[in-house]
């Protein structure tokens, strides 16, 4: 089962990063005049000029140099080997009735993110764009706990503990405003550094940008429409930045003092909050280009696996809790 469910994780670390490129390339990250075609999510405008019909070869040229012809259909087959090794966890729990609530809730999971994948394409659904990616990353944290859990654990130093479970929780939250940055097409409505444009704090226009239910409205030519909940959502994520990176350091330094045995974990934890924040200012200046704003998708990830990791570390080990209870 163990072994299972890290060659699962790695196929879930895949499709986490072909899932945010293929959304943020959809939706016009990347393109020739990015970033004036961001948001362009809808139909491309009539053409009235008549166009000569292309033939079947020369239609599968243009597709085949298309940015997108590659990850389509790999993030088609990932998703199908990780949905059979899925099923296949679920029978294996059920015969050795062990992990059967982490596989059927991974396999309920596995149901839903295909069901939804039939509306991927409505980017301007934020509700697709968000259910999208709080499965994945759902998928993500319940398969490296299934592999940390059952591998080694030190125990120990409750304060760490709680520490590290909070800053999961930060780091989930932040994760989902993201998510809701790019759902509303926000990235790039913030420009300036440290502050957004004179201002820092969201306003009244964050329960708009928070809003699911909402369908983005699109002009003739396919632009997405926003307001001033663009630069709420936006300032929101920035502040959660902030505080995420606070709360996981202090949680890393408070492992890192509690027993040497957490050193190099912690250390990496470190490493990579601050890489990660280091990557949102740098794709801010450089006016986003898809390979920061994927990496910063990917390190995310990464990022919550390291705190499991360290949160499985501290967690007491079954014998041991035998032992504390009999006491």
């Amino acid at each position: 089962m163990r072994s299972l469910a890290k060659i699962s994780l790695l196929l879930v670390i895949i499709l986490v990063s072909l899932s945010a490129y293929l959304r943020l390339a959809h939706s016009g990250i990347g393109c020739a005049d990015w970033p004036a075609c961001y948001g362009r999510i809808g139909d491309a405008p009539a053409v009235t000029q008549t166009i000569p019909a292309e033939d079947a070869y020369q239609k599968l040229v243009r597709e085949s140099n298309e940015p997108l012809s590659w990850a389509t259909p790999l993030h088609r087959l990932v998703a199908s080997v990780l949905g059979l090794l899925v099923v296949f966890m679920a029978f294996i729990s059920i015969r050795s009735k062990q992990q059967r609530l982490a596989s059927f809730t991974l396999l309920a999971l596995t149901i839903y993110l295909a069901v939804l994948g039939l509306r991927s394409g409505s980017l301007h659904d934020p509700s697709v764009v968000m259910g999208n990616l709080a499965g994945g990353f759902s998928m993500l944290a319940l398969l490296g706990w299934m592999v940390f859990s059952t591998g080694k654990r030190h125990g120990g130093s409750p304060r760490a503990r709680w520490l590290t479970l909070t800053a999961v929780a930060v780091l989930s939250i932040q994760i989902l405003l993201g998510g809701l940055t790019s759902a509303n097409f926000a990235a790039t409505s913030c420009q300036t550094l440290p502050d957004c444009h004179g201002s820092w704090w969201p306003g009244n226009a964050l329960m708009t940008a928070l809003d699911l239910t909402r369908k983005h409205e699109v002009t003739s030519s396919g632009q997405a429409i926003g307001g001033n909940e663009r630069l709420a959502i936006h300032k929101a994520h920035r502040l959660g930045s902030i505080l995420s990176l606070i709360v996981i350091v202090i949680a890393a330094l408070a492992a890192l003092r509690a027993d040497p045995a957490y050193r190099a974990i912690a250390i990496v934890i470190v490493a990579l909050v601050a890489f990660e924040f280091l990557i949102g200012v740098t794709a801010i200046l450089a006016s986003l280009p898809i390979g920061l704003a994927v990496a910063h998708n990917w390190f995310a990830g990464i990022l919550l696996l390291a705190l499991l990791k360290l949160l499985a570390l501290l967690t007491n080990p079954p014998g041991q809790l035998v032992a504390v209870a009999s006491d």
